[in-house]
């Protein structure tokens, strides 16, 4: 199976940048923490971010259901000027939104560029001793889930963030799974960094099952979790049942849970509950296939 790895300095700017703002739902990436360790590096750098930062948190806030796509564009670009330019012509923002968020946003871009891109080229060579035994440890274990892979016909693509502080994003494409989490600092946290891979490429045959958009306005966001999770824990079980237990720690869970147990606390429809079951009874039979 294919399996690509990316490492996009470009997009890690942008959650260098989201780290500052602190946003009303899970997508959040504002980290106290992350901002004081940057106040350090920064200290002979004269731009500040943070007035700027304030002074765009309340319209982002506001109109997150679109610009959220923040978010998602710099994947679909090859370079920092490409993503600069997909946020100008993107169909998706109003000309208020242009006004009033993404051109300012895009002037503090650059002006943090300047600092960030020595300092992401100086991050990741500090990464780059773990980058093989990374990447090997992420081969393996996908091989392990291949039946999804071949019975969507689509290979992986892994971006790995040096500066995404929490959680991380997944990609809906119609040829590949894609996923970006942040880069493991050791080997202690490979496992949880691939359950949160996994739970991502799971996103993206599970949400079509709503039929819907899935927005963070209404209800659709958090069932789609919770069918994501439900998913994983019946695809943990059957194919690498031993990863089970920090399955439930990555969920914050303190204890092994019994399946009922389980199942109580990520309730959902039964229509879909059915719906999910028949998917993947249909991936996982494909392997004796």
């Amino acid at each position: 199976m294919k399996i690509e790895f990316l490492y996009p300095m470009h997009y890690d700017l942008i959650f260098h940048v989201l780290a500052y703002f602190k946003v009303n739902n899970v997508s959040d990436l504002y980290d106290e923490c992350y901002i004081e360790k940057m106040a350090e590096e920064k200290a002979r750098f004269d731009y500040d971010i943070k007035p700027v930062v304030k002074s765009l948190q309340e319209y982002y806030n506001q109109k997150f259901e679109r610009l959220m796509l923040i978010n998602f564009l710099p994947y679909y670009c090859n370079n920092y000027n490409e993503m600069k330019n997909s946020f100008l012509d993107c169909n998706r923002f109003t000309q208020d939104d242009l006004q009033f968020f993404i051109k300012p946003f895009i002037e503090m871009l650059d002006n943090e560029s300047e600092f960030f891109f020595v300092y992401w080229e100086a991050l990741n060579k500090k990464l780059e001793p773990l980058r093989q035994s990374t990447e090997n440890y992420f081969t393996k274990q996908l091989e392990k889930y291949s039946c999804i892979f071949d019975y969507f016909c689509k290979p992986c693509k892994i971006l790995f963030s040096a500066t995404i502080t929490q959680n991380g994003r997944g990609f809906i494409s119609d040829t590949h799974f894609a996923a970006l989490i942040r880069f493991p600092e050791n080997e202690v946290v490979f496992d949880f960094s691939f359950i949160q891979v996994l739970h991502e490429y799971t996103h993206n045959f599970t949400d079509t099952l709503l039929n819907q958009d899935i927005i963070m306005e209404d209800d659709s966001h958090s069932i789609s979790e919770s069918i994501v999770i439900v998913a994983d824990y019946y695809l943990i079980k059957s194919i690498d049942e031993n990863l089970l237990p920090q399955y439930f720690n990555w969920l914050g869970h303190n204890k092994y849970l019994d399946e009922q147990e389980f199942l109580n606390l990520y309730n959902f429809d039964e229509n879909l509950k059915i719906k999910l079951m028949n998917l993947l009874n249909t991936i996982q039979d494909s392997r004796t296939q």
